[in-house]
């Protein structure tokens, strides 16, 4: 989703589609993506700003990505990876059972590499996602894919053509269009952002959630976050997610729920007990707030 300083000037090509978004208080938001979202829950940097930049506003953020995952949810197929129908059904079924007031989507990256002749069955993957979480009735916020670095910037030109296909289903549908790439100043960004010129570092992360702010509508000015004062809520927030991984992708989810969870399917009640650590996690992370906003 975010553009290095060397490709700061393709995405200033266009005027840029500023997301007209207001967070709720009480809003559950679930974020599906692939790698780029699935690393984030590892950092923190972003759902912590977020959270910090909505004071007086009880938000929870659920992320569902999945490394190498697409929209059509190739990469969460399980066993059931050639079942096209079944690797789609745990793409939505987890969303939906969320009851998520808020939808981010971040897809696009892997479908890239189709190229421009990939590009009609991206379109028509996303459009089926977004018809099929209608039964949520939540709030849409599209993202398009993160530009590259380095060698690998070579890809630019089909980025952009996805983004801009992301662009248009949004303008259509009247979702919010989030583009962080948009955000990023000239001059001030490092030189690199990424560990591989694709996948953000911890640094990487770090320096981009006040364009993820930006790009949300939430603007606080670049470099003004302090991350001192919000590692207290970061590492609450890092917390709470290792836990919710833990609920929703257990390592030994054949024996609790597949094919031989006639072995120790017995366990599976143990999912369920995740719940109160996770809210407890929660409540650390409101009162770290509360302590921030005194």
């Amino acid at each position: 989703m975010f553009f290095s300083s060397a490709l700061v000037a393709l995405s200033l090509a266009a005027p840029p589609l500023r997301a007209e978004f207001e967070f709720k208080d009480g809003d559950r938001i679930v974020w599906l993506g692939g790698t780029l979202v699935e690393r984030e829950q590892r950092y923190g940097y972003w759902e912590t700003a977020l959270l910090a930049t909505n004071p007086g506003k009880k938000l929870t953020v659920r992320n569902l990505g999945w490394s190498g995952d697409t929209v059509h949810g190739d990469s969460r197929g399980r066993f059931d990876y050639n079942n096209a129908d079944k690797c789609f059904k745990q793409l939505v079924e987890p969303a939906l059972e969320l009851k998520p007031t808020v939808i981010f989507i971040s897809y696009g990256t892997n479908e890239s590499f189709d190229g421009k002749d990939g590009l009609p069955r991206f379109e028509k993957g996303l459009e089926k996602l977004l018809d099929a979480l209608k039964p949520a009735n939540a709030r849409i916020v599209l993202f398009p894919p993160m530009q590259f670095e380095g060698a690998a910037a070579a890809r630019s030109a089909d980025l952009k053509l996805y983004g801009d296909a992301v662009r248009a289903i949004a303008e259509k549908r009247q979702a919010t269009f989030a583009d962080p790439g948009v955000a990023l100043p000239r001059t001030g960004v490092p030189k690199r952002l990424t560990d591989n010129g694709i996948h953000l570092t911890d640094e990487g992360y770090r320096l981009t959630a006040d364009t993820v702010l930006a790009a949300l509508g939430l603007s606080v000015g670049r470099g003004t976050l302090d991350w001192t004062k919000l590692d207290p809520v970061r590492q609450a927030v890092l917390a709470k997610n290792e836990q919710f991984f833990n609920k929703w992708r257990p390592q030994n989810e054949t024996y609790l729920f597949g094919f031989r969870k006639h072995e120790q399917g017995r366990n599976a009640k143990e999912i369920a007990e995740f719940d109160p650590f996770i809210a407890k996690l929660e409540d650390e992370i409101a009162a770290q707030l509360k302590a921030l906003n005194k």
